[in-house]
């Protein structure tokens, strides 16, 4: 299936639900649908770099849209949080940020910025060589020896660069870091955490992370709702 009828299509999308009956449906991948952009919207809706769909298919079809460093030329690949949009040929870089209003936003970044993507280490398996595999957020898989591999713990957001996958950096989820809302009624806000009530059981789903922001304001979420994206301050545009 190509398309789906507009009101089954994510709540978030700018599209109008009574011009066109159809819209676009993201393919498998990295982001499950019902947290994706389908890479056409994001040229038509978003950018608004082309007014129709056929426009967008062409754009993207000759190679000048990357997605966190790689060509992409399937107009339904799906995009989703943190990834990293690039068009060199317009000199155009966003990163895909969650928003309070519309839940996904695109934040528009530096050249320089492009280079990297933060994602989070979901779990940690061990593979055959005596490897330690780190399995990210967005379907990414880092191998890594036994001792290397200690220092990171699930949940925690790797800083990679873009399209090599090496580690830049790596920020915890502990009081005093500073971390963003990914979920849940509060996301898109971010802040210092203050305290974290930790569950014995269902950690990811029980443990509660009180966040306060810069204006004093405090948020409470479970734990799987919160990315870290920082040490003291934010290491990443957010604005």
């Amino acid at each position: 299936m190509t398309h789906i009828t507009r009101f089954e299509a994510p709540w978030f999308l700018p599209i109008s639900k009574k011009e066109y009956k159809w819209v676009v449906r993201a393919n498998p991948g990295p982001h499950p649908i019902s947290k994706s952009i389908p890479l056409a919207l994001i040229i038509r809706d978003y950018l608004k770099l082309a007014e129709t769909l056929k426009e967008a298919k062409y754009i993207i079809s000759k190679g000048k849209v990357l997605v966190d460093g790689r060509v992409r030329k399937d107009y339904k690949y799906p995009v989703g949080l943190m990834d990293v949009i690039s068009i060199p040929s317009a000199d155009l870089y966003f990163r895909v940020i969650p928003d309070n209003v519309r839940f996904l936003k695109l934040s528009k970044i530096s050249k320089e910025e492009a280079n990297y993507k933060y994602v989070r280490i979901m779990n940690k398996t061990t593979v055959k060589g005596n490897k330690i595999q780190l399995n990210l957020e967005d379907g990414r898989n880092i191998l890594l020896d036994r001792d290397t591999a200690r220092k990171f713990k699930t949940l925690m957001t790797l800083k990679i660069e873009l399209p090599s996958q090496n580690i830049l950096d790596y920020y915890e989820i502990k009081e005093g870091a500073y971390v963003l809302l990914i979920g849940g009624k509060n996301v898109g806000f971010h802040g210092v955490v203050k305290s974290i009530s930790w569950s014995k059981f269902k950690t990811r789903k029980y443990t509660v992370v009180t966040v306060e922001s810069k204006d004093n304001k405090t948020y409470q979420t479970n734990l799987l709702n919160v990315m870290s994206i920082g040490r003291e301050k934010p290491d990443l545009r957010i604005e």
